[in-house]
Order: C-alpha cells, then structure tokens, then sequence
C-alpha cells in the first residue's frame, strides 16, 4: 500500500477489495465510525481516483450511493508474480517423460500445482511462527505472500476464514470461484490444523478462493 494511503483510508479500500459496491452506512458500522468521517475519507478516495460512486434508485427514497475500487485503486495492493511464475517454471523443467506420457495439458498443469504446492510448504513450514492459530496463519500468510498467493485473513470465534486471490489454478477453471486443493493441503501441512474449502457462496465478489481453518 502507498504511504500516503494509511489508516482509515486502508481500511476502506481493503473492504472494498473483497466486496463488489458498499454503501457508507455498510461501511460506517464495519468501520465502527459515523457516517460522515466515513464519508470525508471517501472524498479523498474518490479524488485521487481510488474509488468511484454508483448512484442506485430504489423504488422508494432518495437514491442510493455504493463505492467501488477503482483500476488504480485495486493496483494499490501488492502483486508479487515473478517468483511465483519462476517456480512454475522451474516445475515444469523438472518433469520427466514418464510424468506426462499420456495426460492431457491440463493433467500436467494440476500435476506442475500439486508439485509446486508441496514444495512451498516444505520450504515455509519450518518458518511459520505463533502461539495461536490465528497468529500462525497470518505467519503463513506472510510468507507465501511474498510468492504471488494472496490471501486476506478474517478471523471469528476461534476460526479463521482465509479467501484467496490471484492462484493460478483458476485458470483451469476459467476463472470460475472455488477451492484448490493443491492449496488447501498445502495450507493443512503449513499450520498443522484443519482446512476446509468453503461453499462458492460464501466465497465474497473479487476472491477466487475460500477455507476455514480450525485447530487439528
């Protein structure tokens, strides 16, 4: 995030990230502050082009006005793809003929996964930190971050719920949302705990991915 983008206004496009438009009073409770302060950061959001408005009318009352990440506001947030595309790479150097003899592009590609997926969690597992589980994530979150998989983390009630952007297994679904398995195991060998994929329903507007982690 840029320097001069911190605090409140952090927050506000962060929840913007992960929701496709929000009104101010759905952001105000979020935020657990009055509408008008929340509005004042929208103002200079909305200046420097990192949100816009949408005026919606319903069938009764004054109309409507739901915030949107903008191009530029979305390239505020970090994308790291070079190491993440050298693993791929180097993953498929290393194949031998006897591992793609018969299997169709995308057989290989889950296989290039699969294999990439193990490797980063033998090279990150012994680095994870944490006392709790949600301190752990985070850890992994971290580190796995600076390879290209990006993760937001929302914890609740002793859980926590990790949504994921950007994992290039998507591809193989046309982009479509849900959970990878390739990560989803290499999350469980990561933090020693239980990972679920959640429902495509509950996976939120600009993820592809969803688990719920909970103690082992």
């Amino acid at each position: 995030m840029h320097a001069h983008v911190d605090g409140t206004r952090e927050e506000i496009l962060a929840i913007l990230r992960r929701r496709e438009r929000v009104g101010v009073e759905d952001l105000a409770a979020e935020l657990g502050l009055a509408g008008a302060t929340v509005r004042r950061h929208l103002d200079v959001l909305q200046r420097d082009n990192y949100v816009s408005v949408t005026q919606v009318r319903g069938h009764t009352g004054r109309p409507r006005h739901l915030f949107e990440l903008t191009e530029a506001g979305a390239d505020l947030f970090p994308h790291h793809y070079v190491r993440l595309t050298q693993r791929l790479l180097g993953e498929i150097v290393g194949l031998d003929a006897s591992e793609t003899a018969g299997r169709s592009g995308g057989d290989i590609a889950a296989l290039v996964f699969e294999k990439m997926a193990d490797g980063l969690a033998t090279e990150y597992a012994p680095m994870i930190t944490g006392d709790t589980l949600e301190a752990r994530v985070r850890s992994a979150v971290r580190l796995i971050g600076e390879e290209g998989i990006d993760f937001e983390v929302l914890p609740r009630d002793g859980v926590v719920r990790l949504l994921g952007r950007g994992c290039p297994c998507t591809r193989l679904t046309g982009g479509k949302v849900g959970s990878c398995d390739h990560d989803r195991q290499m999350l469980e060998r990561l933090l020693g705990a239980r990972v679920e994929s959640l429902p495509a329903a509950e996976v939120p507007h600009d993820f592809h991915c969803g688990y719920l982690v909970t103690p082992a």
